[in-house]
C-alpha cells in the first residue's frame, strides 16, 4: 500500500523545520531503519537546499511517497511556459548560461527552473531529452508519476560514461563522486505531469 505525506511550502525554504518533521513522521510511518531515516532526512534536507536557489518566489508540494521497496521525495509546481521568462535569467550571465547551475543538485535546479518556464519543444532541445523518431518524448516505467520524462540522473551518468576521456568529462564524474544526491539516491527524474513540473528524488530502502 503506497504511504503518502505532503507539505505545501514556497521556495523560501523556511519552512525547513516543518519539512524535517514531516520526513521524520514519514520515516517512522514507514518503520525506517535508524541509516534509512538518516538517509532520508539528508535527501531532504539537499532537496530543501536546492528549493531555496529557484528564481523567483512560487508555491510548491513537497510529498514523502512510500511504495514497496522505495521511498520518493516529490516536489511539483505549476508550469509557467514563459520562455522570455528563462531568457532573463539567462541574460545574467555573459556566457548566456546559468552560470549557478554547478554540482549535481545545481543542475537538477537547472533542469526544474527550464521545465517550469520553458515550452516542451524548447525544453527537450536543450536538454537533448530521450525523444523517440517522431519528436515525442518516451514514456517511462513512472507512469504515474509523469506524462513525460525529460532528464534522470542515471542517464546523465550513462551520458558521461559514453564520452570520452577529457577534463569536462573528468569534472564532471567529481562532481558526481562529491554529491550527496548522487551516493545516497536510487535515481533522480525530472518530468512533466498534467501541466505541473516534478522532480522525484528516488530512494531504495536498504
Amino acid at each position: 500500500m503506497e504511504k503518502v505525506q505532503e507539505i505545501r511550502l514556497e521556495s523560501t525554504g523556511k519552512d525547513i523545520d516543518e519539512v524535517l518533521k514531516v520526513a521524520h513522521d514519514f520515516s517512522e510511518n514507514m518503520k525506517l531503519s535508524d541509516k534509512d531515516t538518516r538517509r532520508i532526512r539528508l535527501l531532504t534536507e539537499e532537496t530543501m537546499a536546492m528549493i531555496r536557489t529557484l528564481t523567483g518566489e512560487m508555491e510548491l508540494t513537497l510529498s514523502f511517497i512510500g511504495k514497496d521497496d522505495k521511498c520518493i521525495i516529490q516536489v511539483e509546481t505549476d508550469t509557467i511556459m514563459n520562455a522570455i521568462k528563462k531568457e532573463e535569467i539567462l541574460s545574467m550571465s555573459s556566457s548566456g548560461k546559468n552560470i549557478s547551475a554547478k554540482g549535481i543538485m545545481g543542475k537538477i535546479r537547472d533542469v526544474f527552473e527550464t521545465a517550469i518556464f520553458m515550452p516542451t519543444s524548447a525544453l527537450t532541445e536543450e536538454y537533448s531529452a530521450r525523444i523517440d523518431s517522431m519528436g515525442v518524448p518516451l514514456q517511462t516505467d513512472s507512469e504515474e508519476y509523469f506524462d513525460s520524462l525529460y532528464w534522470t540522473l542515471s542517464d546523465y551518468k550513462t551520458n558521461i560514461e559514453k564520452t570520452e576521456e577529457s577534463k569536462e568529462k573528468e569534472d564532471e564524474w567529481d562532481e558526481l563522486e562529491k554529491s550527496i544526491v548522487s551516493n545516497v539516491a536510487y535515481d533522480v527524474q525530472v518530468g512533466v505531469k498534467s501541466g505541473h513540473v516534478i522532480m522525484c528524488i528516488v530512494y531504495k530502502i536498504s
